[in-house]
């Protein structure tokens, strides 16, 4: 329906007549760049959405792409839907019934049924998709909704003012999990049987069982070194039997149901601070993008290796801010970073391997954006003229 992914284009400017006969010297001087391009590891360029291009705020909280292809970003101020061109803003509005009732959006759902499900500050909203208008449903106390889910029996589970809340559509029926009889909820997910998995203000992983209707609890802090707060900001079930447990000052675990065994996976920032962790997406099999405070960690649970991607002050193609706090991963394989200070980032699914080369302030790099001609000489240099700031010589060995 939509096209959401974006081809990232070799352009070359102003190319006079002789260059564009001479196709042998351009293919040779475009495949020698090819060449070198495949020594680098593979690169990520993020294409950035933010309040000028049309969103509403640049706080990006959470996100989700509906069954038709539309992305939803909920932010501290509105919610927005992309069509892959422009956005939409929804926010609310005291003079029409059926506007939303609060403007910044904590969590969004798409059930299994195709609905919308939209947690703000005032409460839970359903978005009637044929009227575009919104609906609050009643509760015993009107707060802020910050996880959605629906397990394999299709109850709607919900997190309202920390107190665990389920809800049938079908029977109208809603169920209550105080706080001060049962835990502080944080987060909520569901594994692969349908089981709904949640997780408290003080460390614990809990596990729903519907036949009993209880909750059997384990330590994600158990035999690890005690942390300042056990805060566990956020779960997330994998396809292959594990958990990952995000927390505020330990930074990611990895629970495995079967063992029912827990171990931690990425503790500290290359600089041996704490890792704040608020998001996580499964990209591959065993290969995993985790949203943190520090930017974006992309882990493989397999081998334990990971990379670390943060804004780079030069570098217009990074992640525009370091506090990365939702992912949503698109029907492409594209992935959907929201931030808090910097918009929503985009990185498309690769299909070429082409590495971009532009200018750097105080680095070694290209000295211009407006390239005209390219030329590789006897000893395999690539000259490179440029149109805003002279002659370039890249050295394809270094």
């Amino acid at each position: 329906m939509y096209q959401l992914h974006f081809l990232n284009c070799f352009v070359v400017s102003s190319i006079n007549k002789r260059l564009l006969n001479n196709k042998k010297h351009f293919a040779l001087a475009a495949l020698s760049i090819l060449v070198a391009v495949f020594v680098y590891s593979q690169p990520y360029y993020f294409r950035h959405y933010q309040v000028e291009n049309g969103l509403s705020n640049n706080a990006v909280i959470c996100s989700v792409q509906d069954k038709k292809g539309f992305l939803w970003f909920g932010t501290k101020d509105g919610l927005n839907r992309f069509d892959g061109y422009s956005f939409k803003v929804f926010r609310a509005n005291p003079d029409h019934p059926g506007s939303i009732g609060g403007n910044f959006i904590n969590s969004l759902y798409e059930d299994k049924n195709g609905v919308l499900w939209v947690g703000t500050e005032k409460g839970l909203y359903k978005y009637d998709a044929t009227t575009e208008s919104f609906s609050l449903l009643k509760t015993n106390n009107v707060t802020q909704v910050t996880d959605i889910k629906m397990d394999g029996q299709g109850n709607l589970w919900f997190i309202s003012g920390f107190m665990l809340v389920k809800y049938n559509e079908g029977k109208k029926s809603l169920v209550y999990y105080p706080v001060n009889q049962y835990f502080e909820t944080t987060s909520l997910c569901v594994s692969p049987d349908g089981t709904l998995w949640a997780s408290t203000s003080r460390g614990l992983l809990v596990r729903y069982n519907a036949t009993e209707n209880s909750f059997t609890r384990y330590n994600m802090f158990e035999h690890s070194p005690q942390p300042v707060s056990k805060w566990i900001e956020e779960i997330y079930s994998t396809t292959n039997g594990v958990i990952l447990v995000g927390t505020s000052n330990q930074g990611a675990k990895a629970f495995d149901i079967k063992t029912e065994k827990y171990k931690d996976i990425l503790t500290y920032n290359p600089d041996k601070t704490e890792i704040f962790v608020r998001h996580f997406v499964q990209t591959g099999p065993q290969e995993f993008w985790i949203a943190t405070e520090s930017g974006i960690f992309i882990y493989n649970l397999e081998t334990g290796k990971f990379s670390n991607l943060q804004k780079k002050y030069n570098d217009s193609y990074s992640i525009s801010d370091n506090a990365i706090y939702t992912f949503c991963k698109d029907k492409e394989g594209g992935i959907w970073a929201g931030t808090y200070f910097g918009g929503i980032n985009y990185y498309p699914n690769p299909y070429t391997p082409f590495k971009k080369y532009f200018p750097k302030i105080g680095e070694n790099s290209i000295s211009g954006n407006v390239v005209r001609e390219i030329c590789e000489d006897n000893d395999g240099n690539i000259w490179i003229g440029t149109e805003d700031a002279g002659l370039n010589k890249l050295d394809v060995a270094t």
